[in-house]
């Protein structure tokens, strides 16, 4: 169940000492998560994994919900960050080039701490309406509703709202749950293929994926017809 809200930090650290200590802390934050679980995850956990005392812990985060808030913030903000450098460095590419692009690179970032993202995305609750997976999700809908519209003339779907709303869901629950039942196939590569696949399929009716064609029959060395092939009904070959 939602929480009401997502408690901010107490206050941002300015001096350098201040950055590593908060830095230290959330980096024992996610130990602590990934080791324990969300069940037994607590601040005095984190503390002591940080080496500070609760007293410093709680000058920057509050409570528990505050440093998960935290912790959330950072993972989504690395999500991002490779999101924005993908689109500008492929933005104008062919669409192939720019689905697998970003699929690839949404794989990679979850290949970076994937039993993080593991609890964040299956214990960790919602910590209501300023939970940065919440905005993430609403930013990326946005970037992708763009992508189709600035391509209506490669894709052969017309309902853009529809198709943003599969494609988002689509890649989000496919990689989401690979990271714990597929990893074998998310580090190989073959899920960010078989996405992107799927998707360019889905958006140009089939005509942007090249399709295999059936080897053709080759005759027989009796001149006997191939294999599955009828013969003329009068028994006589074609000139």
């Amino acid at each position: 169940m939602p929480r009401p809200h997502a408690p901010r930090p107490r206050k941002r650290p300015v001096q350098a000492r201040s950055h590593a200590t908060v830095d230290a802390i959330v980096d024992a934050a996610a130990r602590v998560l990934v080791q324990g679980g969300y069940g037994r995850f607590t601040t005095n956990r984190v503390a002591a994994r940080a080496g500070v005392s609760v007293g410093s812990l709680y000058q920057y985060f509050p409570n528990k919900e505050a440093l998960l808030a935290e912790l959330k913030g950072r993972h989504v903000a690395d999500l991002e960050r490779g999101l924005d450098t993908t689109l500008a460095r492929v933005g104008d590419a062919p669409l192939p080039e720019v689905v697998r692009a970003l699929i690839e690179a949404n794989v990679a970032s979850h290949l970076v701490a994937p039993e993080l993202h593991r609890v964040l995305s299956t214990e960790v609750p919602q910590l209501g309406p300023t939970d940065a997976t919440t905005a993430f999700d609403q930013r990326t809908a946005t970037r992708v509703r763009a992508l189709l519209e600035s391509r209506r003339r490669e894709i052969a779907i017309r309902d853009l709202d529809l198709a943003t709303y599969l494609i988002v869901r689509t890649v989000e629950a496919t990689i989401h749950e690979a990271v714990v039942e597929r990893p074998r196939d998310l580090a190989s590569g073959a899920i960010a293929r078989e996405v992107t696949r799927l998707l360019l399929n889905y958006l140009t009716a089939g005509e942007g994926v090249p399709a295999r064609r059936a080897p053709r029959p080759v005759p027989s060395a009796s001149g006997e017809p191939p294999r599955g092939r009828r013969a003329p009904l009068n028994g006589s070959r074609r000139e």
